[in-house]
């Protein structure tokens, strides 16, 4: 089990991953206020940045409860937040964990998720030890699809009115990546 009272960063050719802390919140904002970022998104656009403030606090929350994880991504040489992931959930009995990302309209396209989930994938695959990745997707949202499949992740399931949202129930395209498939993906690249 891990000891999550330290957290862990994680590097990357052009990235860090660290820990979301109260003074990101601004950025935050920034992300989770643009409608055209939080068109997929569970809930509607922020408007205050309060918002952003109890997001951080409940980050911290869950990772305290050894639920999950969520990293701030950020550029090198640039400790603002530009985006982040984590595992929403980890059910530590079946070794499952869920994922989400997101990313500054600005930093879009360039690669930026694809090679922080790279990490968080390795992270979790090796200091988590989950057997299974699962990201949830709403129906439309092609980018993260094809980003998840160039990923190695498989479309297992459409999922209909399963999630509800502020705006009311949507969709979910449930994708999975398994460790085996992640370790053949590595040995590939």
């Amino acid at each position: 089990m891990n000891d999550w009272r330290i957290f862990p960063r994680l590097e990357t050719e052009r990235l860090v991953l660290r820990e979301i802390v109260p003074a990101d919140a601004e950025d935050l904002f920034r992300i989770f206020s643009d409608e055209e970022t939080m068109r997929y998104w569970s809930c509607r656009p922020y408007t205050s940045v309060d918002q952003a403030h109890r997001l951080i606090k409940g980050l911290a929350e869950v990772r305290f409860a050894g639920a999950g994880m969520n990293w701030a991504i950020t550029l090198h040489g640039d400790n603002r937040l530009v985006g982040k992931c984590g595992y929403n959930e980890w059910i530590k009995a079946h070794r499952p964990g869920d994922i989400s990302y997101i990313v500054a309209r600005e930093q879009r396209g360039k690669g930026i998720v694809s090679e922080a989930l790279g990490a968080m994938l390795d992270y979790g695959f090796d200091q988590m030890d989950l057997h299974s990745i699962e990201a949830g997707v709403t129906p439309g949202n092609d980018a993260s699809t094809r980003m998840l499949e160039r990923l190695g992740f498989r479309l297992e399931g459409h999922l209909r009115e399963n999630f509800l949202t502020e705006r009311g129930f949507v969709d979910s395209l449930i994708y999975s990546l398994l460790r085996s498939d992640w370790e053949s993906a590595r040995e590939r690249a």
